[in-house]
């Protein structure tokens, strides 16, 4: 089995406490390897490791399955206590709600690249002028005075991983795949 190596990879330091790391998804694949400590592993959108989730010995390597990968352009960008992202017509919604969401290569105001939680998603066909479906989030933009110019601004769903061990300290290294050959 052939692993391909997709985005940054991640290390996280591990204890008897539920340590994460945040990531956006780009592959449906997450290979974990615990270096000295037996480690129990749990992935979602706000994952907390338990000694009754996903175990794996120290020194061996597991692939996970992470789900859909789901990324989407950004069409519009509306401030408000609630933020409101209109995606490109014709296109669909990849998200569902209570996804939680990664946007970036937002410009004109930085403060509009930044994860948040899907709350609704509205497919009601030109309700508001567009042609297209809209997502809110529980992100609170109104303090942002600047006007998001999104030509190149996208949003990808984003996950945690989260992992502890049953005693002492230890190091767990984690980095989404591509797996081909034999699994």
């Amino acid at each position: 089995m052939a692993h391909q190596p997709v985005g940054d990879s991640l290390t996280l330091t591990t204890g008897t406490g539920s340590t994460r790391a945040q990531f956006t998804v780009q592959s449906d694949t997450l290979r974990v390897v615990p270096m000295s400590q037996n480690v129990h592993v749990a992935i979602g959108t706000t994952a907390t490791a338990t000694t009754s989730d996903y175990f794996v010995p120290a020194g061996t390597s597991a692939t996970l399955n992470l789900g859909r990968v789901s990324s989407m352009g950004i069409a519009a960008i509306t401030k408000g206590t609630a933020t409101i992202i209109d995606l490109p017509e014709g296109t669909g919604c990849p998200f569902v709600v209570d996804d939680v969401i990664t946007t970036s290569g937002i410009t004109g105001e930085t403060g509009f690249n930044t994860t948040a939680k899907v709350v609704s998603i509205d497919s009601s066909a030109n309700t508001y002028g567009y042609h297209s479906e809209r997502i809110t989030t529980d992100h609170d933009s109104r303090a942002l005075s600047g006007t998001p110019v999104t030509t190149a601004g996208q949003a990808r769903r984003t996950l945690t991983v989260a992992a502890r061990t049953d005693s002492g300290a230890g190091k767990l290294y984690a980095q989404q795949v591509q797996v081909s050959g034999d699994s």
